[in-house]
């Protein structure tokens, strides 16, 4: 592992770095540093000597912040008033009540430096975890944390991330599925509206999962793949319906749509009804998440179930067991999903 660097050719030492040189886990780096806990003599001076030779500069600020437990959870979500994040939060609180904590929930609208802030505040109050839900490659806004030896879990991302948790949903398989639900019902020109995408199918996170088990259910059955059908934008109902508009603007628009979550499977479902088509008879459609919504709307909206609330017991029972046990290896914990049909297929 090596220094991260920046645009400017400068480069961040971070305590994953010295860990990797040390041939230590974060967490004895970070006891090593703040002598909470015994760390032996030969440990330490390994430490010390990776410090030493990538000039590595502790962050003094979030390693002083830590004191006495605030049994405080802090739940960082891009948007809470996606229905999705709520049942997160909820199931976090399920395990995290019994124990005496409590989640603290902040809304970083997506931005990565709204993250970061976030995380450094959560410091500062002390909390004694976080959770960071979202989809993205680059996890410098979570360092702090890491740094301070605060146990950290990210909710929505697959890969593995050194000194940090995971719990996400097979969303490669869930898009697969959800793709060949469509090809059973006689559909053959399936797009898929999608999240924000500055680079196109190569993003990452679930919504460029999806779309590639969406791509390899569609080569799987002899299918050629037609980029204009895969449309991307914000996740919402907003997003889903300006989605929705697009494709069928096309000479040839879709039989059926897949959408990245619910939201945007509502919003591109009220687009089409608004123009007069019929649902599922002119374009069929289906979402993920399985929110309450999904079963609310007219026809109701067939879906990939998300185990939402046993996502969210998942994350809180990986903060509580790091807090007991600082030692605790980081784990990564995967999620299956389930169809679940109605009326819009």
């Amino acid at each position: 592992m090596t220094a991260r660097r920046f645009a400017d050719g400068k480069q961040r030492v971070r305590i994953v770095d010295v860990a990797a040189l040390a041939g230590v886990s974060i967490t004895t780096v970070s006891h090593a540093l703040s002598g909470r806990r015994p760390v032996s003599e030969r440990t330490r001076e390994k430490v010390q000597r990776a410090i030493e030779e990538l000039s590595y500069r502790p962050n003094e600020a979030a390693r002083s912040l830590r004191g006495q437990p605030t049994t405080t959870v802090a739940v960082i979500v891009p948007d809470i008033t996606n229905p999705f994040y709520p049942q997160l939060a909820r199931g976090m609180q399920d395990v995290l009540s019994p124990k005496g904590y409590q989640a603290l929930i902040c809304s970083s609208d997506a931005e990565p430096v709204s993250r970061r802030e976030i995380v450094e505040q959560m410091l500062a109050r002390r909390v004694d975890g976080i959770c960071i839900s979202g989809y993205y490659d680059d996890h410098t806004d979570a360092e702090p944390a890491v740094d301070a030896g605060v146990p950290v879990v990210l909710f929505g991302h697959r890969a593995p991330y050194p000194g940090i948790s995971t719990v996400t949903t097979d969303d490669v398989g869930a898009g697969r599925l959800a793709t060949e639900h469509l090809l059973s019902r006689g559909r053959e020109r399936i797009a898929f509206i999608s999240g924000p995408s500055s680079t196109g199918p190569s993003d990452v996170g679930p919504p460029a999962d999806r779309v590639a088990g969406y791509r390899a259910a569609l080569a799987a059955a002899g299918i050629r793949i037609d980029d204009e059908l895969v449309v991307h934008g914000a996740i919402s109902r907003e997003g889903g319906a300006a989605g929705m508009d697009r494709l069928l603007a096309l000479d040839r628009p879709p039989q059926a749509v897949v959408c990245t979550n619910d939201f945007v499977a509502i919003g591109a479902m009220q687009e089409a009804l608004d123009r007069g088509l019929d649902v599922p008879g002119d374009v069929a459609l289906i979402g993920f998440d399985d929110i309450d919504a999904a079963a609310l709307v007219r026809p109701g909206l067939t879906t990939m179930a998300v185990a939402i609330r046993r996502q969210g017991q998942a994350a809180a029972q990986l903060i509580l067991d790091r807090i007991a046990d600082p030692d605790q290896p980081p784990q990564a914990t995967l999620f299956g999903t389930d169809l679940v049909q109605r009326q819009s297929t």
